[in-house]
């Protein structure tokens, strides 16, 4: 059976009147392919599953044979059967075919079924043409296609959402350069960290020891205590905000904490994280 990956010829009605001395010059353009076709290669070491870089411009081959069916796998998301979207097929009475979502499924009902297919999508035109498997040709069980415009978005936006970390990560450095350690404590030392200090946003308590730990308060205007939301970060404890007082309490000991640069606004937390070196990265900036 002749390879559907050869040339096919047009025949030109002038040819046989043209002069001697451009003959030559006319049979070569008479001898000009009608179209091109890009057989899909195998994914892995299976020649049944293909894969194909998406090109609007390509008209891809599938060979086929009489008994299998076949699977086109578009883009995730990608729609098929949308209100703008639609298929074509030059003989579709020789084969079943069925769409949903974003594949294509089709079986050939006759052994010689050679047709076209085009599909049209919410995002792209597929130009496919359905060819009877050459002799020894692994005939296409699934096809799946990979897509540079999309590879190209995504890597856009995960430079984008990378500068923005890294923008907001020395943003958070040079903040943390302004460390406040005005601090006054009273009470049972023993709870008393190793150092502590705040940079506007979250407190910080190391204690460079094996002790327990004592229970942190922020001491209220009224003078009652909450709890606060803390985690700790190797040797620190990190409070996540900052306060006047703070109340520390292991048993029966207590130790009171006073925040002599205090400032009730704090700043902004510009890392939209608790966790110190990360950064938080919404939807709205991928």
């Amino acid at each position: 059976m002749t390879s559907r990956l050869k040339p096919r010829y047009l025949k030109c009605r002038f040819c046989a009147n043209a002069l001697a001395a451009s003959s030559a010059i006319a049979a070569a353009l008479c001898a000009l392919p009608a179209h091109a076709l890009t057989t899909p290669g195998p994914c892995g070491a299976d020649a049944h599953i293909r894969c194909a870089v998406f090109d609007s411009s390509e008209v891809y081959r599938v060979p086929f044979r009489a008994g299998t069916a076949t699977l086109i796998q578009l883009e995730p998301g990608e729609v098929i059967d949308g209100p703008a979207s639609g298929m074509g097929m030059g003989d579709s009475k020789a084969w079943k075919v069925g769409a949903k979502s974003n594949w294509i499924l089709f079986k050939p009902t006759e052994a010689h079924a050679d047709t076209n297919l085009i599909v049209v999508t919410d995002r792209r035109r597929y130009a496919i043409e359905l060819v009877s498997a050459d002799r020894g040709e692994a005939a296409v069980w699934s096809l799946n296609f990979t897509y540079p415009d999309t590879r190209s978005r995504e890597a856009q936006a995960a430079a984008r959402k990378q500068a923005l970390a890294a923008d907001r990560a020395r943003s958070s450095a040079a903040t943390s350069l302004h460390a406040n350690e005005n601090y006054d404590m009273q009470g049972d030392t023993v709870l008393a960290p190793t150092s502590m200090w705040d940079d506007g946003r979250f407190t910080y308590f190391r204690y460079a020891t094996t002790r327990d730990l004592p229970d942190i308060n922020r001491v209220l205007p009224d003078g009652s205590e909450a709890l606060v939301n803390s985690h700790v970060d190797g040797d620190t404890v990190v409070v996540h905000e900052t306060a006047a007082k703070f109340m520390l309490r292991l048993g029966k000991s207590v130790l009171g904490v006073r925040n002599n640069g205090y400032t009730p606004d704090g700043q902004f937390n510009t890392t939209g994280t608790t966790v110190p070196g990360t950064v938080r990265i919404t939807k709205e900036h991928e």
